[in-house]
């Protein structure tokens, strides 16, 4: 009998407590309070010029709302913003004016298609914007002798700076251009000469702010270098010439370079054993294109000359080669948030699309553009309002508005991720009711509860003396 008591009261008492318990779940917003308690900033760099941002832009405590604001860059300059010194480092050598190139059905010899090709480089470039600064270098070998008639090689010589400074005049830099098409040098290409050349020019303008760049247009592989005569592809100029390379790469001169006709003959003339092949040697200096010893590598066919020129290597002055594209910006939220207040956008994104609601598989919103070029900037709004009646477990808690940025994205075609978890923070506290003293948001209901099952305990206790009494 005793334990039928004990059992019918405490299941009264579990049923009561559970009722006051589920009673107290929900609290209207009317009688909420809300305080920003951290205003963080979401900051995330992806890729080389990517920039991600997301903040706060208002917290209205009265009406209990948050908006945030969502900004993603491409930082890549363009080209109207870029400051920047261009030489052209042309080859002159005999195979440049010896070969001659079908092109648009008309037969040219190689360095006219590439002086023409430079020009229309050049007209870009300029019109784009005027104020960057281009001069011209050729080289080769000297065709002087000296007293016992040898030609001299390996010199200074083998280099010719045919703009006097470098400038944004087209006309001068067209009279430089035609200066190189009828110029005879010799037969062998010293582009460790050159390139000193070519960097001495750049030189002559000491502003800081202004990016070097040396465009190397060439059909051959360097067969000589400073203090060496005669050489047959040997070491001897491939060393020096690579150094030269990686010590202006080092020192933030940006090198371009297109190297025609690389072929996968053998150099017949080399004193190696086995003999290599002139792709094999061109790959020594440069690099490949995928993996160049410094800035960008184009090994291209004479039908490729024009369009390598003048949109490629165009592009890769500009940096319009550098676009962030199919970039996936996936925002999430944590599920008191989702269980609480109500997401909805404010403004729409000028680029790509956002998901109009929260996925409530991920419990995120999802941000998709296709592409974003240098200079380009995107933007969004949304905002999260508390609900009419929430939930009061969150009550007195910090609550973080969101859990997780993540970033996908592929830069120049390699894939690359980011994320950071930094977000504004919140909290909400409850209004005491001015008409009933209390100590907790249901305390009344907590007490009447109290009281039914004091009363119940005591009549069971009653009816169980009574019965049991002799």
């Amino acid at each position: 009998m005793k334990k039928t008591i004990y059992s019918i009261l405490i299941a009264l008492f579990v049923v009561l407590f559970t009722s006051t318990v589920c009673l107290a779940a929900n609290v209207k917003k009317a009688d909420a309070t809300m305080t920003l308690v951290e205003d963080n900033v979401c900051n995330i760099s992806f890729g080389e010029y990517g920039e991600f941002e997301k903040r706060m832009i208002e917290c209205n405590t009265t009406d209990k709302y948050v908006d945030i604001k969502l900004t993603v860059k491409n930082n890549a300059e363009r080209l109207e913003d870029k400051k920047a010194n261009v030489v052209l480092l042309i080859d002159a050598s005999r195979s440049m004016s010896t070969n001659q190139v079908i092109i648009n059905g008309e037969t040219i010899t190689r360095k006219e298609a590439v002086l023409q090709s430079a020009q229309t480089l050049v007209e870009k470039l300029l019109a784009a914007n005027p104020n960057i600064k281009i001069g011209v270098v050729e080289f080769a070998t000297s065709t002087e002798t000296n007293d016992e008639g040898y030609t001299i090689e390996g010199t200074d010589l083998d280099a010719k700076t045919v703009t006097s400074e470098l400038t944004n005049d087209a006309d001068a830099i067209e009279a430089a251009l035609n200066t190189v098409s009828t110029d005879v040098m010799g037969a062998r290409t010293n582009l460790e000469v050159g390139l000193d050349a070519a960097n001495a020019l750049l030189q002559t303008n000491n502003d800081p702010d202004t990016e070097d760049y040396i465009i190397t247009l060439t059909d051959a592989i360097p067969n000589t270098a400073r203090g060496v005569v005669g050489d047959t592809y040997t070491e001897a100029t491939r060393v020096p010439t690579k150094n030269k390379i990686v010590e202006l790469g080092e020192n933030g001169v940006h090198l371009i370079s297109m190297l025609i006709e690389m072929s996968d003959d053998e150099i017949a003339v080399s004193q190696e054993d086995p003999k290599p092949t002139y792709r094999e040697v061109a790959e020594e200096i440069f690099g490949t294109s995928a993996h160049p010893t410094t800035g960008n590598v184009y090994y291209v066919s004479d039908e490729e000359v024009e369009d390598t020129v003048t949109n490629k290597i165009y592009a890769s002055l500009l940096q319009e080669q550098y676009v962030l594209e199919n970039i996936v910006i996936k925002d999430y939220f944590p599920q008191n948030i989702i269980d609480n207040f109500t997401y909805a956008q404010l403004t729409e994104s000028n680029v790509g699309e956002v998901t109009a609601e929260v996925n409530k598989e991920d419990n995120s919103i999802t941000w998709t553009i296709p592409a974003l070029g240098p200079g380009e900037e995107g933007t969004f709004t949304y905002r999260i309002s508390l609900n009419s009646e929430f939930n009061e477990n969150i009550v007195g808690v910090n609550l973080p508005t969101n859990e997780n940025v993540q970033i996908t994205f592929d830069e120049n075609g390699k894939p690359g991720s980011a994320e950071n978890d930094k977000c504004p923070i919140i909290a909400l506290d409850v209004l005491p009711k001015k008409d009933i003293p209390q100590t907790g948001i249901y305390t009344g209901m907590y007490i009447a509860g109290g009281v039914a099952v004091m009363a119940i305990i005591g009549f069971a206790s009653y009816r169980f003396v009574k019965r049991n009494r002799f």
